[in-house]
């Protein structure tokens, strides 16, 4: 779904609503979990929205979900490769990879992939609501979750052997003998750096429950779950259980 497709949705919805509609605005707290990733650091939500109906709110939310990342591969070389039992291939080679991708070139092998990533976003969607009781609500809400993440690369070569240039082009010795095969980080061994940035549009959707022990003030806790689709990038799952401060009015 692209923004237009979006914005045509949400925008004659949010037209509809009458003017007298009450609102609240709330903060909180999320601990995020992902089996896409090896470790996935918790975020913060802020939510605000208006009440349609009695059942239904119109709702909007910026949600930080934290940094998620890979471990670093684990590098296994040439003589391990072949001390290992039933394995017919003693070339060097890295495993546990993350999101990337190896390249060889002779004896040397070179792991390029996402390092870490941290994604933020902002939502409108809908909450559907029921009264439990007179102070406690149970809902389940859907959004549209328009999303960015930022990303760092690593570069690894744990065996890459310095290629020295000790003569310039019509053989005259240099003063400064000169490294030609360093990294783009000027190393020869590893190079992490600013990666792209990827955008997208993705459901996002949850549930859980308002108390709400005042007229204007309300407790509410909410398990979520996102998958976060772009291409070249990690089809990734990442949920939440967020508890937050409400302010109704």
């Amino acid at each position: 779904m692209t923004m237009r497709h979006f914005l045509l949705f949400f925008i004659p919805l949010l037209l509809s609503i009458p003017a007298h509609s009450s609102g609240y605005l709330g903060a909180g707290h999320s601990i995020n979990s992902s089996a896409s990733f090896d470790e996935q650091n918790n975020g913060l939500r802020i939510d605000w929205g208006t009440s349609a109906t009695s059942n239904l709110d119109l709702e909007w939310s910026y949600v930080d979900f934290g940094a998620s990342g890979y471990d670093r591969p684990t590098y296994v070389s040439a003589a391990d490769a072949a001390n290992e039992p039933d394995n017919d291939d003693d070339t060097a080679r890295y495993d546990n990879l993350g999101f990337g991708s190896v390249s060889r070139s002779g004896d040397e092998v070179t792991y390029r992939g996402i390092d870490n990533l941290h994604a933020k976003g902002v939502s409108a969607g809908l909450k559907f609501k029921i009264n439990a009781n007179a102070w406690l609500q149970l809902y389940a809400r859907a959004s549209l979750l328009v999303w960015q993440a930022t990303t760092q690369t690593i570069e690894l070569s744990d065996e890459r052997v310095a290629v020295i240039q000790t003569e310039d082009d019509e053989g005259n010795l240099l003063d400064n003998p000169i490294t030609t095969n360093l990294n783009e980080c000027g190393n020869l061994l590893e190079c992490q750096q600013e990666g792209k940035t990827f955008n997208a549009v993705d459901f996002w959707y949850g549930y859980g429950f308002i108390a709400k022990p005042m007229d204007w003030l309300a407790i509410r806790a909410e398990y979520s779950i996102i998958t976060l689709n772009a291409i070249d990038f990690p089809h990734s799952t990442l949920e939440g259980l967020n508890t937050s401060l409400e302010i109704h009015f």
